[in-house]
């Protein structure tokens, strides 16, 4: 059977998630979150408008209208009673806000806090959609589940704190506090595997029937088990999760020691520790980054349509 959405709508679904996600993050930081001292402010809100706009061009494209007949598109955002259409207006609305939003931040200019809260909502709601669009789709049993956008809007906010904190090291240079960071890594990890697993555990037991279970043994056992543990939950999850967790208990014990001390061994031992971990820090928010492109893949390329199970003599 060949795939019923292809690649353009994984990463629309992936950028989308990110957008969003690195918009919230900027949010947090902004309203101190992540640290009064948060190296976040600004990043997020610079990439979030661009990166839902990129998404968002590309499943127009998929459509098929979006090269030869543009003008048939206005169909999107008139049908009142589709998701579509809904999820449309959100995502062209949270396009322009954080648009603006991210020029304003760049340019150095006062944001009103109406027009950075309702970003915030739209961000939300951008990222719960993207989930949200597929769960909907009563035809595809492995995607009807509430438990999907929970599952997408938590990579998403994974994923974009990832992106942000990854540009924002390589183009801004700015000093974060790190355990805040890692510790709200940690918790966002954990929660995916969580949801992760209680989904997988009732399609698996069949909670939403024979052929959502044929799904995710596709995914666990099948032809899709090296992405799922070696890719997704492996390289995505697992290992940054460590990462996190040992740098976040080494900044605990820094700090301290730190503080105890006038000499400069001690002292001399923070910036090391901040050295190591915008080295480390490509490989392991790069590592989110792959593992949500690879959970959104695996939602949608296993997914096998309701009568799949039908055999006609």
């Amino acid at each position: 059977m060949g795939m019923h959405w292809n690649w353009l709508v994984v990463i629309y679904l992936f950028l989308g998630g990110l957008g969003a996600g690195a918009y919230l993050t900027s949010f947090a930081a902004e309203m101190g979150w992540l640290g009064k001292n948060s190296g976040l402010k600004r990043m997020g809100y610079y990439i979030a408008g661009p990166v839902v706009g990129i998404g968002t061009l590309l499943l127009v494209f998929d459509l098929g209208q979006g090269f030869y007949k543009p003008w048939l598109l206005i169909r999107l955002v008139t049908n009142f009673n589709s998701v579509m259409t809904w999820g449309t207006i959100v995502l062209g609305v949270f396009i322009g806000v954080g648009m603006l939003k991210g020029f304003l931040t760049f340019i150095n200019k006062p944001v009103p806090s109406v027009v950075t809260w309702f970003g915030a909502v739209l961000a939300v709601a951008t990222g719960g959609y993207t989930g949200f669009l597929v769960s909907v789709i009563e035809a595809i049993p492995f995607w009807n589940s509430g438990i999907i956008p929970a599952i997408f809007f938590i990579s998403a906010m994974s994923t974009g704190l990832s992106l942000t904190v990854l540009l924002s090291s390589i183009f801004e240079k700015t000093e974060s506090d790190k355990r805040r960071e890692d510790l709200t890594h940690i918790v966002l990890i954990v929660a995916e595997l969580a949801a992760v697993a209680v989904f997988m555990g009732l399609m698996i037991t069949g909670t939403n029937g024979l052929i959502a279970q044929k799904s995710a043994a596709m995914i666990v056992s099948g032809k899709y088990a090296f992405q799922f543990w070696g890719i997704f939950i492996g390289l995505g999850l697992i290992f940054p999760l460590a990462v996190y967790i040992v740098q976040y208990y080494r900044s605990r014990a820094v700090r301290p020691a730190s503080k105890a001390s006038s000499g400069g061994a001690n002292n001399a031992a923070a910036p090391k520790l901040q050295q190591h971990h915008s080295y480390l820090a490509i490989i392991t928010d790069s590592s989110v980054l792959i593992g949500g492109l690879a959970l959104r893949a695996l939602v949608i390329f296993a997914a096998l349509p309701i009568w799949d199970g039908i055999r006609i003599p």
